[in-house]
């Protein structure tokens, strides 16, 4: 209220120079407004040569934080110019420093952001997956070391002092400390997870009871999508202390099947149905031919076990499910060819003629 006051005050025993300071300090101020876009766009010119599109030139983002901070400059000239009350100025001034650093703070945030500025060039190699990946990662960490940097510094505007304030909390330190050791664990096989990269944005990977395709990796967790599309968030610790298992990475999937054929079903039958199976499977230009395997396995109390085994080039997990699909079916198409239903598990129940054994008995 006392400040309100003092403005109030200054206007009403304003003289002839301060109203030509007054107009000398729009006119800077316009000036500035005038000429800042040209300068900044100057400025991003001279390290584009090679862009000619005015556009793009004008949405970079330190197009924007240059010319915010040239406004600011000439607000603060300006300001000096007035000869206001050393308290009024004293809290523009604050106003500004606090402008100047949420400017610079958020031209860098677009700076690193991965769609564009320094980190993009990260993601133009021979693996743009791996590079988007390790672009993202290193976005959020920038981003959080900034907003720090930025939020420490507006606490030295307000004269207060960042290191005295961490020591001063004492016992509170420790409590922080100790709730962020999990997050400390998390960034560090964050970290771990960029470096070793055993899996990238994209790829299909099973930890423990989870599994489903990579959609984010940050410094904290890492989120995946499942068969049923719900989203699951695993702290990244949990690769760091669990097997991993990649899908994507595998060069070709295995098919395995067993099927059961009934105990009274002959050799020769046995012997054409593996025939028919192994030439179905060879007309098939999406299995591995060195890789089939067709054999008469074992024989069991209920069954004839006829194991195939084989594997395809096939990698997506919902096409390898459409190539099982078939497969199967063709399987059963030979079994229907032959008449031969499977074998399912059964047992054999013999009932004793005890009528028969009393009436020898009575004959005696």
């Amino acid at each position: 209220m006392e400040i309100i006051n003092n403005v109030i005050e200054f206007f009403k025993n304003i003289h002839t120079e301060q109203i030509m300071n007054l107009g000398i300090s729009v006119i800077v101020m316009l000036i500035f407004l005038a000429f800042s876009p040209i300068i900044s766009y100057a400025i991003i010119k001279i390290f584009n040569l090679k862009e000619k599109n005015k556009s793009k030139i004008k949405h970079n983002p330190l197009y924007i934080a240059i010319k915010s901070l040239l406004l600011c400059c000439g607000i603060y000239i300006g300001l000096m110019i007035i000869n206001l009350p050393e308290n009024i100025f004293s809290i523009c001034e604050k106003g500004i420093q606090i402008i100047i650093i949420c400017t610079i703070a958020k031209g860098l945030v677009e700076f690193v952001d991965p769609k564009k500025g320094i980190v993009k060039k990260l993601r133009n190699s021979e693996k743009p997956d791996g590079n988007k990946t390790v672009a993202n990662f290193t976005s959020k960490i920038l981003k959080y070391i900034i907003f720090i940097g930025a939020g420490l510094l507006i606490l030295t505007v307000f004269g207060i002092n960042p290191s005295s304030l961490i020591a001063g909390l004492g016992i509170g330190s420790a409590a922080v400390a100790l709730a962020a050791q999990d997050f400390v664990k998390n960034l560090i096989s964050g970290f771990s997870i960029m470096s070793d990269k055993p899996f990238l944005v994209g790829d299909w990977i099973e930890v423990g009871q989870n599994q489903g395709t990579v959609v984010e990796i940050s410094f904290r967790c890492t989120k995946i999508q499942t068969s049923d599309n719900t989203i699951v968030t695993i702290q990244n610790s949990v690769f760091t202390t669990n097997n991993v298992v990649n899908w994507s990475r595998i060069k070709q999937r295995r098919y395995l099947l067993n099927i059961k054929l009934p105990l009274e079903t002959n050799t020769d039958k046995i012997q054409k149905i593996t025939d028919k199976i192994k030439f179905v499977l060879n007309t098939d230009n999406n299995i591995d031919k060195d890789t089939i395997r067709v054999n008469f396995d074992t024989i069991g109390l209920d069954a004839i076990n006829i194991l195939i085994y084989m594997y395809t080039d096939i990698i997506d997990y919902a096409e390898y499910l459409i190539f099982r699909e078939n497969v199967n079916k063709e399987i059963l198409k030979v079994l229907e060819s032959e008449n031969v239903k499977m074998a399912y598990p059964g047992k054999n129940v013999y009932i004793h003629q005890i009528q028969e054994k009393n009436k020898e008995f009575n004959q005696h």
